[in-house]
């Protein structure tokens, strides 16, 4: 199936915020990412990373109140995702989002998700005039084309 007919095709979401829906969640992503012809890896990383800022925005922006969505946007386009998440929440201390190095336990169940999300994306950024909106970006590298004229 061919990337050329995703140039600008955005797909959004919108779900309860309830814990059980993760799960629809990551098999959006699975699809958007085998639409865009992603390799394995990077499959992963961006279900891993949409995962996490998901249930960032259940458990924290909305302390999982289903009566308030949560909002996903999925922008295609040739080479490049574009994912939004947004909540309702009041969002976090800029200053912890900006510490890039690993947490202190890595093995912990709290703390590490902004560490998590930018380690498996290109870039992650926050805003948080509107609620909260967690924007990651991934990158496709093109697959090049085998014409056949190798040397031996």
């Amino acid at each position: 199936m061919a990337v050329t007919n995703n140039h600008n095709l955005t797909i959004a979401l919108r779900i309860p915020s309830r814990l059980e829906l993760l799960g629809v969640l990551d098999k959006v992503v699975e699809g958007v990412a085998d639409q865009m012809e992603f390799e394995d890896m990077d499959r992963d990383a961006i279900a891993i990373a949409v995962v996490e800022a998901g249930t960032n925005a259940i458990q924290h922006g909305h302390y999982t109140d289903p009566q308030k969505p949560v909002d996903i946007t999925f922008d295609l386009g040739a080479d490049q995702l574009i994912i939004t998440i947004r909540d309702e929440g009041t969002g976090f201390n800029p200053d912890i989002v900006a510490d890039t190095t690993p947490p202190p336990d890595l093995l912990s169940t709290r703390g590490r998700g902004i560490f998590i999300m930018r380690a498996m994306m290109d870039d992650v950024s926050f805003d948080f005039s509107d609620g909260t909106l967690v924007r990651m970006v991934k990158n496709r590298t093109p697959v090049e084309k085998d014409t056949g004229g190798g040397t031996a």
